[in-house]
């Protein structure tokens, strides 16, 4: 497999599994008005009843209490967690301009730029307002180091994480997001640290023993990456992106039924089951372990899905050499050299061995 191939299969895994923090970033559960309406009592409604009637409960209230600003809030929030963005930042500027506690407001903002308008240059600003407004603030500064990490400014995200992770000693949240900036920063060991805390707080954390074997395969430390792996895959139930990264190590130590059995488990993922390439390289692991049939399925299924590609061709044509059809796999070496001329002497020897046989 060429480097190049390595690195679209890692991006592509990386892209689709980023290990996320999970946090609510709103957490500051306070009481409304005089009838002290609490957030925990709104979320019961909406989880129980949905999220209409929880609006429908704030705005019975809000009928009677019209500049409750915390009411106000509580709204912006139920139309964030619905995707209701325009009308989560009207609501939020009203509590705001009420007097509402102010950094939980523009955190929510902060939440609403980022999270459904992808503006996350905004969600920082909005985060280090809401930090300006109370530095004791842990959840502003998770949000600020998740929009660090996507704007790619991994010293920041990884000072903020650490920051909530030092609020916060016995949460998750920190310790994901600094394994992810450490990680793109090049410090091997501070991701490392950082992913053990988070197995010894969450000892079944599959994301985090995943994104340790990518941390030791970046490495070359193919044998702990593969022990890594496989405790995933097994916490799991079996993740397909999890067996593609295996799949690489086992390759990478030569393990090559490891590798062509992953590489199909692999394929239950729609992130790369749509692209030729990884049927290719599953059919080509097949035909090293010498697994004819599946070879020439996946060979097939890239031949489909790429038809100007003349190596999937080469591998086809080998597959039905192996497998005893001549006529098949000299016309595969014959569209080979069409498509790609340079690889004439190729097909030719290739035809000419078949003529041997």
């Amino acid at each position: 497999m060429t480097k190049t191939t390595r690195m679209i299969l890692v991006s592509a895994a990386g892209a689709a599994l980023l290990l996320a923090a999970v946090f609510s970033a709103l957490e500051r559960a306070e009481t409304a008005g005089a009838e002290r309406l609490g957030w925990e009592e709104i979320d019961n409604i909406a989880a129980a009843r949905g999220p209409e009637a929880a609006v429908h409960e704030v705005e019975k209230r809000l009928a009677a209490h019209p500049n409750d600003a915390l009411l106000h809030y509580y709204r912006a929030r139920l139309y964030y967690g619905a995707g209701r963005g325009g009308e989560a930042l009207e609501e939020a500027d009203r509590a705001i301009k009420l007097g509402y506690a102010q950094e939980a407001s523009h955190l929510l903002k902060a939440l609403v730029y980022g999270r459904l308008y992808g503006d996350r240059a905004r969600q920082k600003e909005l985060a280090s307002k809401a930090l300006v407004y109370d530095p004791t603030y842990d959840d502003a500064y998770l949000v600020r180091a998740e929009a660090g990490y996507e704007l790619a400014d991994y010293k920041a995200c990884a000072a903020d994480a650490a920051s909530y992770s030092r609020m916060n000693p016995k949460e998750t949240a920190g310790c994901e997001l600094s394994l992810l900036c450490l990680e793109r920063l090049g410090d091997h060991a501070g991701a490392e640290r950082a992913g053990l805390k988070i197995l010894k707080l969450k000892p079944n954390s599959h994301a985090a023993l995943w994104r340790l074997g990518r941390l030791y395969a970046a490495q070359g430390l193919h044998k702990r990456a593969v022990k890594k792996f496989s405790e995933a895959i097994r916490l799991s139930g079996g993740r397909p992106g999890y067996y593609l990264d295996r799949a690489l190590s086992c390759e990478a130590l030569g393990d090559l039924a490891c590798a062509a059995w992953d590489y199909s488990s692999a394929m239950d993922w729609q992130q790369i089951s749509g692209y030729a390439t990884y049927y290719y390289l599953l059919g080509s692991a097949m035909h090293r372990i010498g697994e004819l049939k599946y070879g020439l399925e996946a060979a097939e299924t890239a031949v489909a899905k790429a038809p100007s590609e003349p190596a999937n061709y080469g591998l086809r044509g080998r597959l039905r050499a192996e497998l005893g059809d001549a006529p098949g796999a000299k016309k595969d070496f014959i569209k080979m050299s069409v498509l790609s001329p340079t690889l004439l002497p190729e097909a030719e020897s290739l035809i000419a061995q078949l003529k041997k046989k």
